[in-house]
């Protein structure tokens, strides 16, 4: 492991020197308590002290209303594609949701890139922030292998120690960030490096009863031997208000648009979802999943089976645990999961 020590009062001058050259991105504590992920324009912004944001990040790298391109038909046709290239720096962002971006990386950045979602992800700079005290209770990340400490997939890790937090290295960009503060930054020693392995032990065993089936439910859906009575069942409980796929670090559900006003015109992508009755319908007014109990196998074959997991390199589920705060009807993924591997839905 490569490492380094910031000294808990050089932390404010390190997040201010972030802020010179980028758009920082962290969590910010609104309305006593809540936190959301948001650009901060002082160190003391930041939140340290918080569990889980109330939204994930997905909304900076693949905004929920998204210009594609300008077009003209006037004088013939003209087109000009529009792409953030703000330099971000996501600070101080928990695993669940590090992990949700190498999810985002794979569908988007594969064999053929989404320009608007890379150019936004190539200029970001992802620090993440181990989780040490006891998780909120929706919380199952351990059962997703996404958390609460990660061993890839970050820039920088930070670990809050006595003495300041621990900044592991993850990549290139993890390390220029490194050296380009390299003044107040120290080599890490090894007990404290030792510390970091033993407070990640400490923070698996903080996990209650609340956990995902998620191991058994990949085995069923991938080999098709679910019960059609557990989606009837589920689909009995879900509203379709589409709160899951909105709060989840990983749904990238979407439609585009495109609005005339007189000759000129602009494509824009909005977020949608699976679940909702339009989706998959054609042109030709045919919809494959007329029923709420189709959507909901498409919805779940498409998070943890077998098939989604090889093609993309995991599960795409996380366990933050928003699905379940946001579900008004307990059909989220603990619950469904759960009814997938006993083969009712209890």
């Amino acid at each position: 492991m490569t490492a380094r020590m910031l000294p808990h009062e050089r932390i404010d001058e390190f997040v201010a020197r972030l802020m010179q050259s980028a758009e920082v991105v962290a969590p910010r504590r609104v309305e006593v308590a809540d936190v959301f992920y948001g650009p901060v324009s002082s160190p003391g912004e930041v939140a340290w002290d918080y569990g889980t944001a109330i939204e994930p990040l997905k909304r900076f790298l693949l905004p929920q209303r998204e210009t594609m391109l300008r077009f003209s038909t006037d004088g013939g046709l003209k087109v000009e594609a529009e792409c953030d290239e703000r330099e971000r720096v996501f600070l101080g962002v928990r695993c669940c949701d590090v992990t949700g971006l190498g999810v985002m990386d794979a569908m988007y950045g594969g064999d053929i890139p989404d320009p608007y979602y890379m150019s936004r992800r190539e200029r970001s700079t992802v620090i993440a922030l181990t989780c040490l005290e006891a998780p909120e209770e929706t919380c199952f990340c351990v059962c997703c292998d996404a958390g609460p400490f990660l061993t890839e997939g970050y820039d920088q890790q930070w670990t809050s120690l006595p003495e300041g937090m621990l900044v592991e290295i993850g990549s290139e960009r993890g390390e220029a960030l490194a050296r380009a503060n390299e003044d107040l930054l120290a080599p890490a020693e090894l007990d404290q490096i030792a510390a970091r392995y033993r407070l990640a032990r400490e923070a698996e065993k903080t996990f209650g009863d609340f956990k995902s089936y998620i191991a058994g439910a990949m085995a069923k859906l991938s080999m098709n031997e679910v019960d059609p009575e557990v989606w009837e069942q589920a689909a009995m409980r879900c509203t379709e208000c589409g709160g899951c796929t909105y709060l989840c670090p990983t749904c990238s559900c979407f439609t585009v648009t495109d609005r005339m006003n007189g000759s000129e015109g602009v494509r824009e992508r909005h977020w949608d979802a699976c679940l909702n009755n339009c989706y998959a319908r054609e042109a030709s007014g045919h919809n494959p999943r007329p029923e709420r109990s189709d959507r909901l196998r498409a919805r779940f074959f498409h998070k943890i089976s077998h098939q989604w997991a090889e093609r993309n390199g995991r599960q795409a589920c996380v366990g933050c645990g928003r699905c379940v705060v946001g579900c008004m009807a307990w059909a989220h993924m603990p619950a469904v999961t759960e009814g997938i591997r006993r083969g009712v839905m209890t």
